[in-house]
């Protein structure tokens, strides 16, 4: 995949994990707008940078595996 796909990816990923958290953070837990937003950017970008984190973990033990004949 190249680097422009991997962002919008990435972004695509960003985007529905703001708005699901948005979500769940103002109706079900009753937050006004404001600190649902704040809360659903802050758990959007956790989710992301794990996501990513773990992209990275498994693409290095896959290039691992091909480079030992696994």
């Amino acid at each position: 995949m190249s680097r422009w796909g991997l962002a919008g990816c990435v972004v695509a990923a960003y985007a529905v994990g703001f708005l699901m958290f948005l979500g769940l953070r103002h109706w079900q837990a009753g937050l006004p707008w404001t600190q649902a937003v704040r809360d659903a950017a802050v758990f959007a970008f956790i989710a992301t940078l794990g996501g990513w984190v773990f992209r990275r973990a498994f693409r290095v033990g896959e290039r691992r595996d091909d480079d030992h004949g696994g």
